[in-house]
This record gives structure tokens, sequence and C-alpha cells, in this order.
């Protein structure tokens, strides 16, 4: 078999290549030093304000035995309660109410479990372009807890 020289290949690509290899070095220099690669010089930005803004309001712990349910933002709620302790499964259904059928309807619904200590369990359910008169729903093992109606308005 004869062997063949690589000289005209990286002769004829060896200036794209190298090309590429300074402007990768450049692109990595300036992403490590933190330094941008522009023409303008650097300007400094102070701030007249900063301000922790907390990104969701803290609750208190809800009741046993009582859903709370908390408007949250962009038509979601959050319906939330104390569940006992042991192996637990439990079942979330959001209920809209019907005029027509003049009756509570299942809307969605949700499942969850743990084992262990009592804890707060929560479900965060978004209803957007359906406004309407609901109420949220838990069946945990033989117990069956209903929230207070509320209206959707979004």
């Amino acid at each position: 078999m004869k062997s063949r020289s690589l000289a005209p290949v990286v002769a004829s690509g060896g200036g794209t290549a190298l090309r590429l290899l300074v402007a990768t070095l450049a692109v990595a220099a300036a992403y490590f030093t933190g330094t941008a690669v522009t023409d303008e010089p650097a300007r400094s930005v102070a701030l007249s304000s900063a301000q922790s803004v907390p990104a969701e309001k803290r609750l208190p712990a809800p009741e046993p035995g009582v859903l709370t349910v908390d408007d949250l933002a962009d038509c979601a709620y959050r319906v939330r309660t104390v569940a006992d302790s042991g192996a637990v499964s439990y079942t979330w259904t959001l209920q809209r109410y019907s005029p027509a059928a003049e009756a509570w309807q299942d809307y969605l619904s949700g499942t969850g479990g743990f084992d262990g200590a009592a804890r707060t369990v929560d479900w965060r359910v978004r209803v957007p372009g359906n406004p309407g008169l609901y109420r949220a729903v838990l069946d945990v093992a033989d117990n069956r807890l209903i929230s207070e109606k509320f209206q959707v308005d979004c």
C-alpha cells in the first residue's frame, strides 16, 4: 500500500483551521474572564433600589380536617390540609358547579401519597378560561374533606 502525504490537505485548510482556533480561544478567554468582545467601552450601571422579593408569601399551617384554598397568580389555586400519619394515599378532585344540572361535577383530579408522620399536603391547580363556582375535595382512606366554594373569574 502506498502512503500519502497530508501536507497538501493541511496547507490548504491550515489557514481556516488556525483562524477557527484563534476565534475559539478568544471567545473562551472572554467567557472565562467575563469580558465582552465588543468595540464599545464598558459601562457601569447603579441600581437605585435593591430589595429582595419573596417568591411566594408564607402561609400559616392549615388546620387538620379543613381544606384551605389560596388564590395564586395567573388563575392558579393551592389547596392544603394536614393529613394523618401512616401509609396514606389520597385523591384530589376539583369540582365545578353546573347550573344546568344543578350539581357539582368533577373537573380535574390528582393523586398523591406518603408514609410517615402527619404532614401538610397541597395541590396546585390552574383553571384558565373557565370561570365559575368551584370547590376542592380530598379523599383520604374513608374520610372526605370538602372545601368552601370559591369563585373563579378568569
